[in-house]
């Protein structure tokens, strides 16, 4: 599924496959995804890491998720040269919990890849593709305790669920972030579909789904 609604700066092509799409046109896997926030050049090489960044027209990159949210980021750096980055966020990479580096969590590790290259996170458009969602995220207190660390956090990020035990609104949170380190809410192209809910469309670990996995991938040119 292609992301409606931003116009990115440059020509790209982005988007999140589903459990119906056959794979040829899905990026070659260059990651082990760790659940940390690492975020790396895309190279050759299969790194441990869990995003990958790319100035390189052609080259398609991506992470695969089956609860996890893929997040899509693409920019202009000085001169106009384009930026594209591939996220995996889950509980872990979103809060930065038990990552070896202080990162405060992998989007915002991520944007800070693209400031550092001299890019304005206002001219970025991003997108969250479909994930595990509140009504069916839930999680125990230390996942709660771990996302109230950060700066953005508002107490309406959490619910409580039907056996009354915290639910998580992951999108919600990875937003209240993103906006936090000044995207555009103009440019965001979210897919807010759950995983859990949609077995006819999507992969989902939670539902018992090991192997299946789809895709948030982008690329420029």
């Amino acid at each position: 599924m292609l992301i409606p609604g931003v116009e990115p700066p440059f020509p790209l092509s982005w988007g999140f496959s589903t459990r119906l799409d056959e794979g040829g046109d899905l990026p070659a896997r260059r990651l082990n995804q760790v659940h940390r926030c690492g975020v790396v050049e895309a190279g050759d090489a299969v790194v441990d890491a869990d995003g990958l960044w790319t100035t390189r027209p052609g080259q398609r990159i991506g992470v695969r998720v089956a609860d996890c949210v893929p997040i899509l980021l693409a920019g202009p750096l000085p001169g106009g040269t384009p930026w594209v980055a591939a996220l995996h966020a889950g509980w872990r990479g979103a809060t930065g919990f038990g990552d070896p580096e202080p990162s405060g969590g992998i989007l915002r590790r991520g944007v800070a890849r693209f400031r550092a290259l001299g890019g304005a996170p206002a001219t970025l458009v991003w997108a969250f593709g479909p994930a595990i969602l509140a009504c069916h995220f839930e999680v125990g207190p230390e996942v709660i305790e771990a996302a109230r660390q950060d700066p953005a956090w508002r107490e309406d990020l959490q619910s409580t669920g039907p056996t009354g035990k915290p639910h998580l609104d992951l999108h919600a949170f990875l937003r209240a972030q993103a906006l936090d380190l000044g995207l555009d809410p103009a440019q965001d192209g979210t897919v807010a579909l759950c995983t859990v809910c949609r077995p006819d469309l999507l992969y989902s670990y939670r539902r018992g789904d090991t192997q299946g996995r789809q895709w948030g991938w982008v690329e420029i040119g």
